[in-house]
């Protein structure tokens, strides 16, 4: 397994990222129409913590990685993939036993379900990840999850060089959450891969407003007790 090679839809959405960062925008309201699912803080804050106490081990880092994945952090998300790499080259092929295991003694539970999709993605295993993250999007009760399935589908998509059906993945996942920076800047991707450069733009300002309201927004989740995680990036 090799994570050396550099995609064009990460380079991509890294070029948009740095747009997030570093592009100014107007006085916005101090919180976002895009929230994240009360589990999902809870469950964030718990590995934020655990990251915090054993910040070498690769397990604590890959769960904190999929949970980063489905709020929609993918800056963060990708830095921490990237630690996990760091730390142990061949953690995802090693891994994909015991997370096939987890799933196999609770088949009902949709996050160990991502998270086995996401060690697929992770190990550059594409068909197995988008059956996976598929099956997620298409569940009814899935909330936010089937969001991000979507937009992981997307990349892998983008990965690939379908960038048409890379966008209409995008766009089925901004049905669902229309104010996700993370899939504004991944849709800007598409079309600025497909040569449509005005509509990317438009995405990529969008992407910026959306990000400057769900960060105002994020400040307003932790409580002081809660160690780590006001500052989180």
């Amino acid at each position: 397994m090799s994570r050396n090679r550099r995609h064009p839809i990460r380079r991509s959405i890294i070029q948009g990222t740095l747009v997030l960062l570093f592009c100014g925008a107007a006085v916005l309201p101090a919180r976002a129409a895009y929230v994240i699912a009360p589990d999902i803080v809870k469950e964030y804050a718990e590995h934020k913590a655990k990251v915090l106490k054993n910040p070498d081990s690769t397990e604590m880092n890959f769960e904190y990685a999929v949970c980063l994945s489905y709020m929609g952090k993918i800056e963060e998300g990708r830095s921490t993939l990237k630690k996990v790499q760091a730390l142990d080259p061949r953690f995802a092929e090693k891994a994909l036993f015991r997370y096939t295991e987890k799933y196999r003694k609770n088949p009902a539970s949709l996050k160990m379900k991502f998270r086995l999709g996401f060690l697929y993605y992770f190990d550059n295993k594409f068909d197995q990840a988008l059956s996976i993250l598929g099956d997620i999007a298409d569940h009814q009760s899935a909330g936010q999850l089937s969001a991000w399935a979507l937009g992981y589908m997307a990349m892998i998509k983008g990965e690939q060089d379908k960038w048409g059906e890379a966008e209409g993945l995008v766009r089925r996942a901004l049905r669902l959450e229309p104010d996700a920076y993370g899939l504004h800047a991944a849709l800007a991707a598409a079309l600025k891969a497909q040569g449509n450069y005005l509509a990317a733009v438009r995405e990529y300002f969008i992407a910026i407003k959306d990000r400057r309201e769900f960060e105002a927004y994020e400040k307003t989740l932790w409580p002081p007790s809660v160690p780590g995680a006001a500052h989180s990036d």
